[in-house]
């Protein structure tokens, strides 16, 4: 059975934060929307994403403010954070992740580039995930017999 993907997406420009919304969906993402860091933290009380989307631009509480109230959190900090921003003020990728971000992509947002930032988010999750699992040994625990089966064998 496959996870719902879900995205709360922190956006304070109305016209982008419903379009980014509806293209993500598309995408098969359920969406939710929240206008500001603060708004952000009340929903996630409701709903737990499976990433959250930042406009580092953000009002009311800035998106670092945001991210460092996250990352402390204990029910929020293995959340995936993906940061968005025009290149501006030296905020870059490497920037962002030293601030706690998981990833970042620049705007203009061009949606292929954001599906792959956030399939590539996912799947780093899910690594990490079955790292802190522990190892799995996938290794046959059959003496004797070939590991590809009796057609593979060779007959005498």
């Amino acid at each position: 059975m496959l996870t719902p993907r879900k995205i709360l997406i922190v956006e304070d420009h109305g016209d982008l934060l419903n379009l980014l919304g509806e293209a993500l969906a598309l995408l098969g993402w359920e969406t939710i929307p929240a206008e500001s860091g603060r708004d952000a933290l009340d929903k996630l009380k409701r709903e737990t994403p499976s990433v959250i989307f930042v406009n580092l631009r953000t009002p009311v509480m800035n998106a670092i403010k945001l991210a460092v109230s996250l990352k402390s959190h204990p029910a929020y900090k293995k959340i995936p954070l993906l940061a968005a921003s025009e290149n501006s003020r030296g905020l870059n990728r490497e920037r962002c992740l030293a601030l706690g971000f998981d990833d970042f992509i620049s705007k203009p947002l061009e949606l292929p580039e954001l599906e792959i930032r956030l399939t590539n988010i996912l799947s780093a999750e899910k690594r990490k995930a079955i790292r802190a699992s522990g190892s799995m040994n996938l290794t046959s625990n059959r003496r004797g017999r070939s590991p590809w089966g009796a057609a593979r064998r060779r007959v005498a």
